[in-house]
């Protein structure tokens, strides 16, 4: 088959060759006709005959590529699908944390914030018996103070009014005394 179809090659390069050789107009339009589709036939067997194969495997090729690429696409799509969901969940799994999350911080808080107040309290009611007692405390010592002074200026004037009698009494009885001395010098004399 191979040698049949070199063969109708070559002739019709020859003939092609032979035809062109004869230069001339003569012809008839018929023959021109037959040898261009003759040629024409040629040419399409040599490229079917040599293109074919090539040409077959690269469409082959092409659409096993293609599909190829397409199960590809599908597996990545569904790998996506598939992550995209595992996300969703997982999106969901931290939104519910981060509430619960917000509602601990809030009960958290409202705790916090209770017991401050407490110990507001605590420390308020602690202040004024700090307050009771040291006023207590200052009033006691300022009784002592006051019981001091009293006892100090009540010795004081005591004294000053001792040492006024004493005085008094001494010198009355000083003036007594020279007197009665007085009356014994009179009558021993």
């Amino acid at each position: 088959m191979m040698r049949l179809f070199i063969f109708v090659l070559f002739a019709s390069f020859w003939s092609t060759a032979l035809y062109a050789a004869g230069g001339g107009d003569d012809g008839s339009p018929l023959m021109d006709f037959i040898w261009k589709t003759l040629n024409v036939t040629v040419l399409v067997a040599i490229i079917y005959k040599f293109a074919r194969k090539p040409v077959a495997s690269a469409l082959n090729s092409t659409a096993q590529s293609a599909k190829q690429v397409v199960d590809d696409a599908r597996i990545a799509e569904e790998k996506i699908t598939s992550e995209l969901s595992g996300m969703r969940i997982q999106i969901s799994a931290l939104e519910k944390e981060a509430v619960e999350m917000v509602a601990s911080a809030k009960k958290d808080a409202e705790n916090e914030k209770a017991r401050i107040i407490e110990e507001g309290r605590q420390e308020l009611v602690r202040m004024k018996e700090q307050a009771r007692f040291t006023l207590e405390q200052e009033r006691r010592k300022a009784e002592d103070v006051l019981r001091n002074w009293i006892a100090e200026e009540s010795v004081r004037l005591a004294e000053g009014k001792l040492k006024k009698e004493m005085n008094q009494k001494y010198q009355a009885k000083m003036v007594t005394d020279y007197m009665n001395q007085l009356k014994q010098s009179e009558g021993a004399a």
